[in-house]
Protein backbone atom coordinates (compact mmCIF):
# COMPACT_ATOMS: atom_id res chain seq x y z
CA UNK A 1 0.00 0.00 0.00
CA UNK A 2 2.63 2.64 0.97
CA UNK A 3 4.61 1.71 -2.57
CA UNK A 4 1.22 2.68 -4.42
CA UNK A 5 0.74 5.69 -2.65
CA UNK A 6 4.36 6.61 -3.31
CA UNK A 7 3.34 6.18 -7.09
CA UNK A 8 0.73 8.36 -6.89
CA UNK A 9 2.53 10.80 -5.49
CA UNK A 10 5.55 10.75 -7.79
CA UNK A 11 2.96 10.55 -10.67
CA UNK A 12 1.29 13.74 -9.24
CA UNK A 13 4.18 15.39 -9.12
CA UNK A 14 5.26 14.52 -12.63
CA UNK A 15 1.45 16.14 -13.73
CA UNK A 16 2.07 19.00 -11.59
CA UNK A 17 6.31 19.41 -13.24
CA UNK A 18 4.51 19.19 -17.10
CA UNK A 19 1.47 21.76 -16.05
CA UNK A 20 4.49 23.98 -14.12
CA UNK A 21 6.93 24.10 -16.63
CA UNK A 22 4.47 25.90 -18.78
CA UNK A 23 4.08 26.59 -22.34
CA UNK A 24 5.75 28.40 -24.69
CA UNK A 25 4.99 30.00 -27.86
CA UNK A 26 7.54 32.29 -29.66
CA UNK A 27 5.83 35.15 -32.00
CA UNK A 28 6.71 38.86 -33.41
CA UNK A 29 4.48 41.67 -32.19
CA UNK A 30 4.79 44.86 -31.07
CA UNK A 31 4.16 46.18 -27.38
CA UNK A 32 3.72 49.59 -29.07
CA UNK A 33 0.56 48.51 -29.31
CA UNK A 34 -0.05 47.79 -25.75
CA UNK A 35 -1.34 50.32 -23.66
CA UNK A 36 0.72 52.19 -21.22
CA UNK A 37 1.40 50.49 -17.83
CA UNK A 38 -0.03 52.64 -14.60
CA UNK A 39 2.05 51.84 -11.25
CA UNK A 40 0.11 51.17 -8.20
CA UNK A 41 1.71 54.69 -7.14
CA UNK A 42 0.54 56.18 -10.10
CA UNK A 43 3.79 56.23 -12.39
CA UNK A 44 2.88 56.11 -15.99
CA UNK A 45 5.09 53.54 -18.22
CA UNK A 46 4.78 54.04 -22.07
CA UNK A 47 6.08 51.03 -24.38
CA UNK A 48 8.47 53.52 -25.88
CA UNK A 49 9.70 54.31 -22.28
CA UNK A 50 11.05 50.43 -22.36
CA UNK A 51 12.83 50.65 -25.83
CA UNK A 52 16.82 49.79 -25.36
CA UNK A 53 15.69 47.50 -22.44
CA UNK A 54 14.98 43.57 -22.67
CA UNK A 55 11.37 43.98 -20.86
CA UNK A 56 9.08 40.62 -18.88
CA UNK A 57 5.36 41.42 -18.46
CA UNK A 58 4.83 39.03 -15.43
CA UNK A 59 0.63 38.68 -15.31
CA UNK A 60 -0.17 37.30 -11.58
CA UNK A 61 -2.50 37.46 -8.77
CA UNK A 62 -2.17 38.24 -5.08
CA UNK A 63 -4.69 34.48 -4.93
CA UNK A 64 -2.49 32.61 -7.24
CA UNK A 65 -0.22 30.28 -5.41
CA UNK A 66 2.15 29.73 -8.47
CA UNK A 67 2.36 33.46 -8.55
CA UNK A 68 3.30 34.11 -5.03
CA UNK A 69 5.84 30.83 -5.18
CA UNK A 70 7.96 32.05 -8.67
CA UNK A 71 7.83 35.83 -7.14
CA UNK A 72 10.91 35.77 -5.10
CA UNK A 73 12.66 34.29 -7.61
CA UNK A 74 11.88 36.82 -9.56
CA UNK A 75 12.52 39.81 -7.74
CA UNK A 76 16.11 38.36 -7.19
CA UNK A 77 16.63 37.78 -11.08
CA UNK A 78 15.42 40.83 -11.54
CA UNK A 79 18.03 42.34 -9.14
CA UNK A 80 20.80 40.05 -10.99
CA UNK A 81 19.53 41.66 -14.59
CA UNK A 82 18.37 45.38 -14.04
CA UNK A 83 21.81 47.02 -14.09
CA UNK A 84 22.56 45.31 -17.45
CA UNK A 85 18.92 46.21 -19.23
CA UNK A 86 16.33 43.99 -17.59
CA UNK A 87 12.76 45.73 -16.72
CA UNK A 88 10.36 43.47 -15.12
CA UNK A 89 6.52 44.71 -15.07
CA UNK A 90 4.38 42.91 -12.58
CA UNK A 91 0.86 43.29 -13.97
CA UNK A 92 -1.69 42.19 -11.21
CA UNK A 93 -5.46 40.87 -13.07
CA UNK A 94 -8.58 42.68 -12.86
CA UNK A 95 -9.75 40.15 -10.89
CA UNK A 96 -7.39 41.17 -8.27
CA UNK A 97 -8.33 43.41 -5.27
CA UNK A 98 -6.15 45.92 -5.36
CA UNK A 99 -5.86 46.44 -1.51
CA UNK A 100 -4.43 43.04 -1.51
CA UNK A 101 -2.57 43.70 -4.38
CA UNK A 102 -0.65 46.71 -3.23
CA UNK A 103 -0.36 45.28 0.50
CA UNK A 104 1.91 42.11 -1.19
CA UNK A 105 3.97 44.69 -2.88
CA UNK A 106 4.66 46.90 0.39
CA UNK A 107 5.27 43.39 2.11
CA UNK A 108 7.68 41.54 0.02
CA UNK A 109 9.22 45.35 -1.06
CA UNK A 110 8.84 44.46 -4.95
CA UNK A 111 11.54 46.25 -6.49
CA UNK A 112 9.94 46.32 -10.30
CA UNK A 113 6.75 48.32 -11.14
CA UNK A 114 3.75 46.76 -10.21
CA UNK A 115 0.49 47.67 -12.47
CA UNK A 116 -3.37 47.17 -11.47
CA UNK A 117 -5.30 45.95 -14.49
CA UNK A 118 -8.32 46.76 -13.02
CA UNK A 119 -9.94 47.42 -16.52
CA UNK A 120 -8.44 44.87 -18.03
CA UNK A 121 -7.19 46.55 -20.91
CA UNK A 122 -3.73 45.03 -20.69
CA UNK A 123 -4.66 41.66 -20.41
CA UNK A 124 -6.56 42.29 -23.82
CA UNK A 125 -3.78 43.83 -25.34
CA UNK A 126 -1.86 40.87 -24.22
CA UNK A 127 -3.63 38.48 -26.29
CA UNK A 128 -6.18 37.71 -23.78
CA UNK A 129 -4.66 36.77 -20.81
CA UNK A 130 -6.84 35.33 -18.25
CA UNK A 131 -5.02 32.54 -16.00
CA UNK A 132 -1.97 32.98 -14.14
CA UNK A 133 1.16 33.23 -14.58
CA UNK A 134 1.72 34.25 -17.78
CA UNK A 135 4.68 35.99 -18.51
CA UNK A 136 5.60 37.81 -21.92
CA UNK A 137 9.54 38.59 -22.63
CA UNK A 138 9.64 41.93 -25.22
CA UNK A 139 13.24 42.40 -26.74
CA UNK A 140 15.00 46.19 -26.82
CA UNK A 141 12.93 47.13 -30.09
CA UNK A 142 9.78 46.42 -28.40
CA UNK A 143 8.51 43.34 -29.98
CA UNK A 144 7.33 40.50 -28.18
CA UNK A 145 9.31 37.54 -28.61
CA UNK A 146 7.28 34.96 -26.43
CA UNK A 147 4.94 33.86 -24.00
CA UNK A 148 5.13 31.54 -20.85
CA UNK A 149 2.06 30.12 -19.23
CA UNK A 150 2.81 29.21 -15.86
CA UNK A 151 5.73 28.97 -13.82
CA UNK A 152 9.11 30.50 -15.16
CA UNK A 153 11.74 28.22 -16.10
CA UNK A 154 13.91 30.74 -14.50
CA UNK A 155 16.80 28.46 -15.68
CA UNK A 156 16.40 29.06 -19.18
CA UNK A 157 15.54 33.08 -18.70
CA UNK A 158 18.87 33.63 -17.20
CA UNK A 159 20.47 31.81 -19.77
CA UNK A 160 18.78 33.61 -22.09
CA UNK A 161 19.40 37.25 -20.52
CA UNK A 162 23.52 36.14 -19.88
CA UNK A 163 23.49 35.78 -23.38
CA UNK A 164 21.25 38.75 -24.56
CA UNK A 165 22.46 41.43 -22.34
CA UNK A 166 25.39 43.36 -22.10
CA UNK A 167 28.01 42.64 -19.13
CA UNK A 168 28.61 45.85 -16.86
CA UNK A 169 25.46 47.70 -18.42
CA UNK A 170 24.38 50.48 -16.07
CA UNK A 171 20.66 51.33 -16.42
Amino acid sequence: MRINKAVRVVAALAVLAAVAAGTYAVFQKSADSAAAFTTIDGRRIAPSDLRGKIVLVNFWATTCGICLAEMPELIATYRQYQPRGLEVIAVAMPYDDPQQVRQYAAKQSLPFPVVLDQGGALARDYGQVRVTPVTFMIDPSGQRISKTVGIINFAKLRAFLDASLPVGRAS
